[in-house]
């Protein structure tokens, strides 16, 4: 998902008004607060563990190569959102050429997450402070842990003749949904205190975390496949984000408001929405 601009990607010239949109085309992933004006639809998800490859091919007009490709990754695969019954016509369709078809509403993936800030782990529990107060965790609360590289990078800063870009240092997320609340637990590592660190790196200690409250439990890694779909990362990011962005507008000579104002982009609510339809289809499976 890429920002709207009123300049050309290629040249720096200002576009035409009838080429800007009014605002930045809205993508499939939803706002995360369960807006009931929203229309409802539904999502169509293949399980591609029990799918072969001359199945996909057929089923959804893949060329022999990529069916194959898919066949191999395994794991779900979101195939389509749509109105709940060209969903049901669509998975009908699927099921006849032999695939494996969920559907989730989507209105099952629109709980935001609870934001963990800090905390401690011990033998198979996490006690962790929250946006919204304490919680603990036990191996057993848990329903199934998403996990995933989140990509950051600056908007681009548009001149004439030229773009100019600015990488920044790829996050990571963990998402602890537990059985009794539909609400995931997030774990930022670069906006997480850990207090005492083993490890020493904030990747690995918060991998450490995951081993030991669900070293049983059905984790999910497959949004490391997905290409990353940028949107404006949160306007006021904590702990580490804050230095780094205080750090690119100074660098840039950038004022707050003004034009060509850094803007941070990341695949967050991307992730988020994974995981959302995720642990949707694993609590409907449990059940």
């Amino acid at each position: 998902m890429a920002v709207a601009r009123n300049r050309c990607l290629y040249c720096g010239e200002t576009l035409p008004s009838h080429l800007v949109p009014d605002q930045p085309s809205p993508g499939p992933f939803p706002s995360g607060e369960g807006d009931a004006a929203a229309p409802a639809r539904t999502l169509v998800i293949l399980d591609l563990d029990a799918a072969a490859p001359e199945k996909l091919e057929r089923g959804l007009g893949l060329a022999t190569y990529e069916a194959a490709l898919r066949a191999r990754r395994g794991g779900f695969h979101l195939h389509r959102i749509l109105a709940p019954e060209l969903a049901e016509a669509e998975a009908r369709r699927l099921r006849a050429e032999g695939l494996m078809v969920e559907t989730v509403a989507e209105a099952e993936t629109r709980e935001p997450p609870l934001l963990a800030l800090g905390g401690e782990r011990g033998r198979g529990t996490l006690t962790l402070r929250a946006e919204e107060g304490p919680v603990t965790l036990h191996q057993e609360d848990l329903l199934i842990v998403v996990r995933g590289p989140i990509a950051r990078q600056y908007q681009p800063v548009y001149r004439r003749r030229r773009v100019e870009t600015t990488s920044l240092e790829e996050g990571y997320r963990v998402h602890l949904h537990r059985r009794a609340d539909r609400r995931p637990v997030e774990i930022d590592s670069a906006n997480f205190e850990f207090g005492f660190a083993v490890t020493g790196s904030t990747r690995l200690e918060l991998e450490a975390w995951v081993q030991e409250i669900g070293a049983d439990v059905t984790a999910d890694d497959g949004f490391r496949r997905l290409p990353p779909a940028y949107g404006v990362a949160e306007p006021e990011p904590r702990g580490p984000l804050a230095a780094v962005s205080a750090l690119g507008r100074a660098g840039r000579g950038d004022r707050p408001g003004a034009e060509g104002e850094t803007v941070v982009l990341d695949n967050a609510r991307q992730f988020r929405f994974y995981s959302a339809w995720r642990a949707a289809l694993e609590r409907q499976r449990a059940r």
